[in-house]
C-alpha cells in the first residue's frame, strides 16, 4: 500500500540550504531585472562564499536561468526563467484584453519581459486607424522603450537603462528624469504618434524575432537610440493640454508580479489624435486592465 504524506508533517520537514541558496540569488537577481550583479555583489549580499556563489552561478548559466556578460562578468536573470513563468497560454488574460478593447473602441495587446527584450505576446481589437502592433514584435529593454517597466526600478537600473543605448545627452536624461516621475505618479505611459515613432516602429517589425532574447540586438539598440534622439519622449501633464489634440500611437501600464517586478505590460494602440480628456480616460482603463490581470495572475498563484 502507497504511504500518504501527512501534510502536518510536511509542514515541518527542514528546509534544504543548497536549494535556499539557490532561490536567494534567483530573487536577488529578479529584485532588479534591469541591472547585472557581479559576483562580489552577490555573495556579499546573500553572505555566501565566493566559491558557493561561483558553482551555482556556472550551473545556473549553463540552463539558461542566468546570464552571464563575457565583458563585465556580471550576471542577470535569463530567458529559461522567462519561459518558467510564462503560463501554458500567452491568452490566459485574453478575456481581459478583448474586454479593454470592446471598451475602448482600439486594438489593446500584452507584452512580456524576456530578459533584455519586450515581447508582445497576445493582443485583441482592431485600431481605427488601420496600424496595428503584431504579436511577436520584439523591443530592446534600453531606453526609451519599457518606461512602464523600468519606472519603478532603483536610481542604478534606471541609469543602466538609458545608458543602454550610450551615453545619452543632458537633455536626453533630464527628459527622462522627468517622464519617469511622472508615469510613477499617473501609473502608465504614452508613446507619441510622430514620424519617426512611424519609422522605429517599421523597422522593428521588418527585423521580426530575429533579436537574440539574452541581449539588446545592436540594430534594435542604434534604432532606440535615433528615436530618442529625435523625437519628445512620453507626455507630461504640463503638456496635456485641453487646447488641441494629442497624437497618441500607445498608452501602457506595468503588470507587477507577486515579487513586485514588472514582468508584463498592458496597452492600448489608438493611432489616433485624442483630447487631453480621453488620454487620461483612456490610460485610467489600461491600468485597470493591469490591475486586473495582477490579481488574475495572484489568484492563480495563491
Amino acid at each position: 500500500m502507497t504511504q500518504t504524506l501527512d501534510p502536518v508533517e510536511t509542514q515541518r520537514q527542514p528546509t534544504s540550504p543548497p536549494t535556499e541558496r539557490v532561490v536567494a540569488i534567483m530573487r536577488l537577481l529578479g529584485s532588479q531585472p534591469a541591472r547585472a550583479f557581479s559576483l562580489a555583489e552577490i555573495t556579499r549580499e546573500l553572505g555566501i562564499s565566493r566559491a558557493t556563489g561561483h558553482a551555482i552561478l556556472t550551473t545556473l548559466v549553463a540552463h539558461r536561468w542566468v546570464v552571464r556578460d563575457d565583458a563585465t562578468a556580471a550576471y542577470c536573470c535569463g530567458p529559461a526563467i522567462a519561459s518558467l513563468a510564462r503560463p501554458a497560454s500567452d491568452r490566459m488574460f485574453h478575456g481581459i484584453l478583448q474586454e479593454l478593447a470592446e471598451s475602448t473602441a482600439t486594438q489593446v495587446f500584452l507584452a512580456r519581459r524576456d530578459a533584455n527584450t519586450l515581447v508582445v505576446v497576445d493582443s485583441a481589437g482592431e485600431s481605427g486607424s488601420g496600424m496595428r502592433i503584431e504579436r511577436g514584435l520584439r523591443l530592446p529593454l534600453v531606453a526609451p522603450f519599457g518606461r512602464d517597466y523600468v519606472a519603478w526600478s532603483s536610481p542604478g537600473a534606471r541609469r543602466a537603462w538609458l545608458e543602454g543605448i550610450g551615453r545619452p545627452s543632458a537633455a536626453l536624461s533630464r527628459r527622462m528624469t522627468l517622464v519617469l516621475n511622472e508615469i510613477r505618479e499617473r501609473g502608465y505611459a504614452v508613446e507619441r504618434l510622430t514620424r519617426e515613432y512611424v519609422g522605429v516602429y517599421t523597422a522593428l517589425r521588418a527585423l521580426g524575432g530575429e533579436a537574440e532574447p539574452t541581449a539588446p540586438d545592436t540594430i534594435a539598440a542604434r534604432l532606440a537610440r535615433a528615436f530618442a534622439d529625435l523625437t519628445v519622449i512620453d507626455v507630461l501633464r504640463a503638456e496635456l493640454t485641453d487646447d488641441g489634440a494629442h497624437s497618441v500611437a500607445t498608452i501602457s501600464a506595468p503588470v507587477v508580479d507577486e515579487d513586485g517586478v514588472v514582468s508584463m505590460s498592458v496597452s492600448a494602440a489608438p493611432f489616433a489624435d485624442l483630447p487631453a480628456a480621453s488620454v487620461e480616460r483612456l490610460g485610467e482603463r489600461v491600468r485597470g486592465a493591469a490591475r486586473r490581470i495582477e490579481a488574475q495572475v495572484a489568484g492563480s498563484t495563491s
